[in-house]
């Protein structure tokens, strides 16, 4: 208890004496985190948005013009394969209702066809947009099916884009968080090169190594909390006017965007956890690493 004690006052009496460098690494780790959380929000509002549009492809499969078929057993032979995401069954009468709502008053020449000429069809969804192709080939291969509809370019196109939002998502986080760890890293750095006279002294007089190390740690761990309390709040300031302004100017985007506080608290949360552990890494590597110079015999 004596030990915690007199390891605390130590803390205190550093960020008391040295509070330029402690208020240059707390305001370093909030700007940092800060970007960091913003980077990692737009990564994952972009992922939603690619996620929305794919479960929105849809292909269309007609089947043949044939009484006798079983449309259950092919409704259930197209549902079991592992593309298929959702399905609906429309039948002739149902999508030729669903055509005259689309043309309106214009419907009228939809009665000049005499008999109904769609067929039973299937409107189906997938999970991606990369399962379109082989969704499409497999229903071609079907004796029952004599066409299928789909929006192919859009399809390839939303696949690529896809496949490139993922991969430049996880570079700009791995680059955000390098960036982060390496900018607090350096900045505790010359925080406590500026003590080394301090650190060889409490070992010259005895002290041992975790002694002199945890004051340092514990400093480092709080400044970078704190910093990461102040990134955490900015982005709850800056987060939610700027989702309420794309609203207002892109609508069609509001069912893809984060807007949960809930989500947003807990994502500040986890960001508040993720900077007290950086500063914990990079201060103990730190203080380790002057420590060892110490010691280190001549």
């Amino acid at each position: 208890m004596t030990t915690l004690k007199y390891i605390l006052r130590d803390m205190w009496r550093l960020l008391v004496h040295h509070w330029v460098l402690g208020l240059l690494t707390l305001i370093t780790a909030g700007v940092m985190l800060w970007i960091l959380g913003i980077t990692t929000l737009f990564s994952l509002n972009l992922e939603n948005l690619l996620s929305r549009l794919e479960s929105e492809l849809i292909v269309q499969a007609y089947l043949v013009k044939d009484n006798t078929l079983d449309i259950d057993a092919i409704a259930q032979k197209i549902q079991s394969l592992d593309y298929v995401y959702a399905m609906k069954i429309y039948s002739p009468s149902d999508s030729l209702a669903k055509l005259q709502e689309k043309m309106g008053s214009q419907s009228r020449a939809l009665e000049m066809l005499g008999d109904n000429p769609i067929p039973y069809n299937f409107e189906i969804h997938v999970h991606r947009a990369e399962d379109v192709e082989p969704l499409v080939e497999e229903l071609n291969a079907m004796p029952e099916v004599d066409d299928v509809v789909y929006a192919g370019m859009v399809v390839r196109r939303i696949s690529a884009l896809s496949r490139i939002s993922s991969r430049v998502a996880l570079i700009m986080f791995v680059l955000s968080v390098i960036i982060t760890a390496l900018v607090v890293y350096n900045t505790i750095h010359i925080s406590l090169y500026s003590r080394r006279e301090e650190i060889g002294i409490m070992y010259l007089v005895g002290a041992t190594r975790a002694y002199i190390a945890t004051p340092f740690v514990l400093e480092g761990t709080l400044l970078s909390l704190l910093g990461a309390v102040i990134a955490a709040a900015g982005i709850m300031v800056a987060y939610f006017p700027g989702i309420t302004l794309i609203q207002s100017n892109l609508p069609f985007l509001n069912s893809s965007l984060l807007t949960d506080r809930n989500v947003i608290l807990r994502f500040c949360a986890l960001l508040a956890g993720f900077g007290a552990t950086l500063g914990w890494v990079c201060s103990y590597l730190v203080v380790a690493r002057f420590i060892n110079s110490i010691t280190r015999p001549e």
